[in-house]
């Protein structure tokens, strides 16, 4: 192995320590984000308007991708009889296409991140049934049991009927007071 390592160019050495550097980098990012769900570019202000995607492009993950792509098109392009000039020009854009795609990769998972959080306004106009008994002319509040964001839920809910809905009796979704009251009527 030594032998091996004192025959190679300095170019050459250079470029084999960042490609093996950043790739067992790039290991152990992903690893960390396997074992805790998030990697070095987790933020709890993510969500705020600060973070722009163009900042998000030079991400800690972005940034080793490039290495990575930097480092192992340099060891292939060493070796080809291209000049340094030639070799680290490749390399450079070898990185940026690998920068790019990890960049492309990480936003299309990112869109398909969902927070669960329900929106009672989707309940408007859906039916589902009475399961604790609602008093009349909003005397106060039951609940009901309904299909909301593709989920069952049991939610708070007020009627303005002159009589109380018992439980199992079929409602529709009228209106949503506040964040999380539903008014209802029987169907």
């Amino acid at each position: 192995m030594t032998e091996w390592w004192l025959t190679l160019s300095e170019t050459s050495r250079i470029f084999w320590g960042i490609a093996v550097a950043s790739g067992i980098f790039q290991i152990l990012l992903f690893a960390g984000s396997m074992i805790t769900g998030h990697g070095l570019d987790h933020s709890p202000d993510a969500g705020h308007a600060a973070s722009t995607a163009s900042f998000k492009f030079l991400s800690v993950r972005a940034i080793v991708a490039f290495l990575v792509g930097f480092g192992w098109a340099g060891v292939l392009f060493t070796g080809s009889g291209r000049s340094t000039l030639e070799t680290l020009v490749i390399a450079g854009f070898a990185g940026c296409v690998f920068m790019g795609v990890i960049y492309l990769l990480m936003r299309s998972l990112l869109s398909l991140k969902s927070d669960g959080t329900l929106d009672y306004t989707n309940a408007i106009g859906q039916t589902g049934h009475v399961y604790v008994t609602i008093p009349a002319m909003g005397g106060g509040q039951g609940q009901v049991e309904i299909m909301i964001q593709g989920r069952l839920a049991t939610a708070s809910a007020v009627t303005t009927c002159d009589f109380p809905l018992i439980p199992q009796t079929l409602i529709l979704v009228h209106d949503v007071e506040g964040k999380a009251l539903l008014v209802v009527a029987p169907l």
